[in-house]
C-alpha cells in the first residue's frame, strides 16, 4: 500500500511541475510581449477648442516604442507656433493623478526623446502645449494638440 500512496504523489508531483512549467512559460510569454510591444505611431491632432480631447485637425505624427522600460519617441509637428512661443510635448497620466511628465521642446517641429522609465505605460496622453519662450514655470501652458495613447500604454 505504501508502493502505491508514493506512486501517487510522485505522478501528483511530476504534473505539478508540468504545470507550474506551463504557467510559468505562459506569464514569461505575456510579460515579453508586453515589454516588447511593436512601435505606437498615430496622429497628433489639435485640442478641441473648448476641450477636452483631442479633435480631428492633423498637426503632426508620434511613434512611441517601449522596450525593456527604454521609452523613445520621435514626433513630428506641420504647425507653427507663434513668433515668441514654442511647443512643448508631455506625457500625461490622464486616467490617474494628471502628472504631466516634460519631454522638451520640439525644435524645427521635431521631437526626438529617449529615456529610461521604470513604467511607460502607465502614461495615457501625448499633449503639445505653447510656451513662451523665456518660460520659467515648470508647469504645462493649456493643451495646443495631442494624441490618446493606444495600448499597451494607460496599463
Amino acid at each position: 500500500m505504501k508502493q502505491g500512496v508514493l506512486m501517487s504523489k510522485s505522478k501528483f508531483s511530476l504534473f505539478g511541475l508540468a504545470l507550474s512549467a506551463i504557467i510559468m512559460v505562459s506569464i514569461t510569454s505575456s510579460l515579453h510581449s508586453f515589454i516588447s510591444a511593436e512601435p505606437v505611431v498615430m496622429d497628433i491632432n489639435k485640442a478641441k477648442d473648448p476641450g477636452p480631447g483631442f479633435g480631428t485637425e492633423k498637426i503632426g505624427t508620434l511613434s512611441i516604442d517601449a522596450k525593456n522600460n527604454t521609452i523613445v519617441i520621435n514626433a513630428n509637428l506641420t504647425a507653427t507656433p507663434k513668433a515668441d512661443k514654442a511647443f512643448e510635448a508631455w506625457l500625461v497620466d490622464a486616467d490617474g493623478s494628471n502628472y504631466k511628465l516634460s519631454l522638451g521642446a520640439f525644435n524645427g517641429g521635431q521631437l526626438n526623446v529617449s529615456e529610461n522609465m521604470v513604467n511607460p505605460y502607465t502614461y495615457t496622453q501625448f499633449i503639445v502645449t505653447e510656451e513662451p519662450l523665456s518660460d520659467t514655470d515648470p508647469n504645462a501652458a493649456g493643451t495646443y494638440g495631442g494624441a490618446e495613447l493606444q495600448p499597451p500604454f494607460g496599463q
